[in-house]
């Protein structure tokens, strides 16, 4: 038989692997799956987000990033949408977040004045209108919407939906030596549309409030006591099963963090100091030592390999209990998976 053909694939660097201890900040590794790789949001390409902001506990993060009005951008939605998230933020929902970041909450009415901040159609439409001919005054006075929300839900890799997953490590080379620094947890952030969730609630608000003024406030008739308290306990008990998923995201309340972009001196230093192990302590780090070689490895991680010594054992006691029950006159049943064992 001719000799198996040696690939031409040598070798061609061989670095250290160093482990960094544990960090007192936490490491998140944020991906965006709606984001071309060569266009990062940073600085560099006028997407540098302008406000972050996370809830640790329930592990939810959202990213403002700026939008360039002068090109691509639709004014009169923007000032819409402007106008919708600053009456959502008045009116009932002070952060402007919904959805599983906000828990499903319902909004709760903050403001229950009649003559609010909630203008009728017509006298928001000329106020539209009015904003859309001095625009960048509008824009000053953060009447526009003009930042896209990126948000997502931290998985940590301590957690149970971690198990069996992958766990990441953040490499820094330095020379021939290759730090590696575990991630805590790791977020996929999209885009969210809070201002369209505020813009139907706005909706909604206007006609319900155009219907009671259309219609008069009907009168109370008998109810049963029995049924009421009834109907309270079912409605009590989905509410109690929606916010045990969800109870700890409605209370939890954002906390504010400073974004530094990656060119910024500041992220430079942190890089250094942070995910390498500095040069004095190189020489004093302990020596992790595995206790397999490399055909025990092999045969860890895959099938027992031809010749190994875990399949050498398998065939022993394979033959052994064969012999023996050939002695005794017994019939031998060979099954499928041994007889691929045995095949070369």
């Amino acid at each position: 038989m001719a000799p198996a053909k040696v690939e031409d694939d040598p070798v061609i660097a061989e670095y250290d692997v160093f482990l960094t201890p544990a960090l007192q900040e936490q490491i998140l590794l944020l991906q965006y799956p709606n984001r071309p790789r060569n266009r990062p949001y940073n600085n560099q390409f006028g997407a540098k987000p302008h406000d972050m902001r996370i809830k640790p506990r329930s592990g939810f993060m959202e990213v403002d990033v700026k939008l360039n009005t002068s090109h691509n951008f639709n004014k009169y939605n923007g000032l819409k949408w402007g106008d919708a998230t600053a009456a959502s933020k008045q009116l009932h929902n002070a952060s402007g977040t919904y959805g599983p970041a906000a828990g499903l909450a319902p909004p709760r009415q903050r403001n229950t004045r009649r003559d609010g901040p909630l203008k009728d159609n017509a006298q928001r439409d000329l106020d539209l209108e009015t904003s859309l001919q001095s625009f960048p005054e509008a824009e000053s006075e953060h009447k526009v919407h003009n930042y896209q929300t990126l948000g997502g839900q931290i998985i940590y890799h301590k957690d149970e939906l971690a198990l069996g997953k992958p766990h990441y490590f953040v490499g820094a080379f330095q020379g021939s030596q290759l730090h590696l620094t575990k991630i805590d947890g790791t977020a996929q952030m999209r885009p969210v549309f809070h201002h369209l969730d505020a813009e139907e609630e706005r909706a909604r608000i206007v006609a319900s409030r155009a219907q009671a003024d259309a219609q008069s406030k009907p009168q109370s008739g008998p109810q049963s006591l029995l049924q009421t308290a009834e109907s309270a306990g079912k409605e009590k008990t989905l509410e109690e099963k929606l916010k045990g998923i969800l109870k700890e995201a409605e209370q939890e309340r954002w906390i504010r963090l400073n974004y530094i972009d990656d060119e910024d001196p500041v992220a430079y230093e942190n890089f250094e100091t942070k995910l390498k192990i500095s040069g004095e302590n190189i020489e004093n780090v302990p020596h992790l030592k595995s206790q397999m070689d490399n055909d025990a490895f092999l045969d860890a991680i895959s099938l027992p390999r031809e010749g190994s010594p875990q399949r050498r054992r398998k065939r022993a006691s394979r033959r052994k209990k064969q012999q023996d029950g050939t002695a005794v006159g017994a019939e031998i049943d060979i099954s499928d998976e041994d007889a691929d064992d045995e095949m070369v």
